[in-house]
């Protein structure tokens, strides 16, 4: 009897394997890049939704590439426009408004790019439905005009940690530097949050020693936001 009961204890973990979205509708997508295998969970990795805060991912490397900012450290002064959080309302440069994810900041890198150059490289890049004519200021958060899957989200990543986006090395470099959140003896994890339109997305990448997977988790629903998706990713993440 005990023997049965061992073996129940060993196998149980390997069937728990879903991540828990809880109250949400929830999709994820995990790529692993040393072996190809993609794992899916829900029924939404093709259904194509705004990146919202996702998308700073890009807009920085866009606005590097373009050189409208020297570099990841270079302070942007705040506009003095009080905004819904205390943490946007100063100067920041993009190392520290990606980190807060202050709107304003990236919404001044976009009007610097222009239109023209943000059109030319989100289309290089091959990023979603790239269709950025709602607003140079915004086609990126709520009903802005871009659009983008889980299974998109997962294939830029994948390009990024490869190195074999448009841009050059340094950029794509930094651009893993900036969202870089954890980094220890056992693994480095990199992600970014979105939350508009009752939407919320965490997508990002994990390497554990010579293993590299990127992923990207999405809820949908009431208060469904960002800051969820990203406990329900990390949950499963680090099972």
């Amino acid at each position: 009897m005990s023997k049965i009961v061992i073996f129940f204890i060993l196998i149980l973990p390997l069937f728990a394997k879903e991540p828990n979205f809880g109250k949400y509708d929830g999709s994820a997508v995990i790529l692993d890049l040393n072996s190809s295998e993609k794992t899916v969970f829900g029924s939404r990795a093709d259904e194509r939704l705004s990146p919202c805060s996702t998308f700073k991912i890009l807009n920085s490397m866009i606005a590097l590439d373009s050189k409208v900012v020297k570099d990841e450290n270079e302070v942007i002064k705040w506009d003095g426009v009080k905004r819904e959080y205390d943490v946007w309302n100063k100067d920041h440069s993009m190392r520290s408004a990606i980190a807060v994810s202050a709107v304003w900041f990236y919404q001044e890198l976009a009007r610097r790019v222009g239109k023209e150059q943000m059109k030319k490289s989100v289309e290089a890049v091959n990023y979603g439905n790239m269709d950025i004519l709602s607003s140079l200021e915004g086609f990126w958060l709520g009903s802005g005009s871009i659009k983008i899957s889980l299974n998109e989200q997962v294939d830029f990543l994948s390009r990024l940690m490869r190195n074999e986006l448009v841009f050059p090395q340094h950029v794509m470099d930094k651009a893993k530097d900036i969202i870089t959140l954890e980094k220890n003896d056992i693994y480095l994890l990199g992600g970014k949050t979105g939350s508009c339109a009752g939407v919320g997305w965490f997508v990002g990448f994990m390497q554990n020693h010579d293993k590299t997977t990127v992923f990207a988790f999405n809820i949908k629903g009431e208060s469904a936001n960002g800051t969820e998706a990203k406990k329900i990713a990390l949950e499963y993440l680090k099972r």
